[in-house]
């Protein structure tokens, strides 16, 4: 490493943000190898979000060199350290990284969980779809929505999974396949959806329910007048609206009986 990027790197150890984030871009702009370890070490231990997003953008211009030190952080004792690791790793989107990547699904901090989920979402490799499945019953919002996200833009590859997924012994994974189905929109879900509807759990009939008002079709059709008389009032709610929009009426006892 030269004179200047010596002391820029000395720099990223400095009291003041200001100056350690002016140092990150610096050295980003340099996209000079020789500053790897000193970023790596930066990045594994700087406290400030917008210090470490430079600090980011300066790996990621480094590209390739930066991978396998990036993976070898994703078993660092701190969650920063990890939780950072794996946002660079989305944003170099190496297909290296996936098996790393897979295993920090079990990390025990949800962030760390979502930014694993995020990159392999950025890597698309379809390996990835079943552990992303697993982790549907999360009970971490933010967590959930990434997931969701992630798997939704799998597209039709996450497709076959899903339908799988139906028959998940957790029901708040059933009803989340079935609701990633509708975003996804296959028709190649219909069947599996169909059998859905007769799920113990309301929460997952009512998303069966919604997916097959979406999806459309004679099958869908004839599926949502056979739940007029489903056992929950939003199942039953749904049912009527959908069939409203397919211009089929119910009889006048059941559209009383909902409301």
């Amino acid at each position: 490493m030269n004179e200047s990027l010596s002391a820029l790197a000395e720099q990223l150890k400095h009291g003041d943000r200001d100056v350690r984030a002016s140092a990150a871009l610096s050295l980003g702009k340099a996209a000079d190898a020789s500053a790897l370890d000193a970023l790596l070490r930066a990045l594994a231990a700087e406290p400030d979000f917008f210090v470490r997003e430079y600090l980011t953008w300066s790996l990621v211009r480094l590209g390739d060199p930066a991978v396998l030190p990036l993976i070898r952080m994703l078993a660092h004792e701190r969650a920063v350290a990890r939780h950072s690791a794996a946002h660079t790793l989305g944003k170099i989107g190496d297909a290296r990284a996936r098996d790393a990547l897979m295993s920090a699904l079990t990390d025990a901090h949800a962030g760390v969980v979502g930014k694993a989920a995020f990159a392999l979402g950025k890597i698309a490799d379809s390996k990835a779809i079943p552990p992303l499945i697993e982790l549907l019953a999360h009970e971490d919002r933010e967590l959930l929505a990434t997931l969701v996200a992630v798997l939704e833009g799998f597209g039709p590859c996450a497709v076959p999974p899903l339908i799988h997924a139906l028959k998940h012994d957790d029901w708040r994974i059933r009803e989340q396949a079935a609701d990633l189905l509708r975003r996804i929109g296959s028709e190649e879900a219909v069947p599996a959806l169909v059998q859905s509807v007769n799920d113990r759990f309301w929460q997952v009939r009512f998303a069966a329910a919604n997916a097959l008002g979406c999806l459309g079709g004679p099958e869908a059709r004839d599926t949502m007048q056979s739940m007029c008389e489903d056992s929950h009032p939003f199942v039953r709610a749904l049912v009527l609206r959908t069939m409203n929009s397919f211009n089929i009426h119910a009889p006048p006892q059941l559209e009383r009986h909902s409301c």
